[in-house]
This record gives C-alpha cells, structure tokens and sequence, in this order.
C-alpha cells in the first residue's frame, strides 16, 4: 500500500460553481413557484367538491 501520490492527477471538484449553481436552482424554482400561485393556475375546485356537484 502505498502512502505517497499515486501519479494520477487529481481532478478538481468544481465545489464553488456546484454551490453556485444549487443556489441559483433554488432562486429559480422559488420565483417560477410565487409565479405560478399568482397566476392562479394551481387554484381548482378540490376533488371532493367536484364530486359532490356531478350528478
């Protein structure tokens, strides 16, 4: 087993552009969603009351 470096190279983890990017998701879901409420296309009768008013 060897302790040293292997002799392969190391490829960087991106860490900072990953976390950019997860906060950048985040951002966008939560604007597309507050859009979405405002708009008023999520808003329906439930089920149950649909059920109730079909003869």
């Amino acid at each position: 087993m060897t302790l040293g470096p292997s002799g392969r190279r190391r490829e960087p983890l991106y860490v900072l552009p990953m976390a950019l990017a997860l906060v950048l998701a985040a951002f966008l879901g939560g604007a597309l969603g507050l859009v979405w409420q405002a708009s008023g296309l999520g808003q329906g009768e439930p089920a149950q009351a649909q059920a109730e008013a079909t003869p």
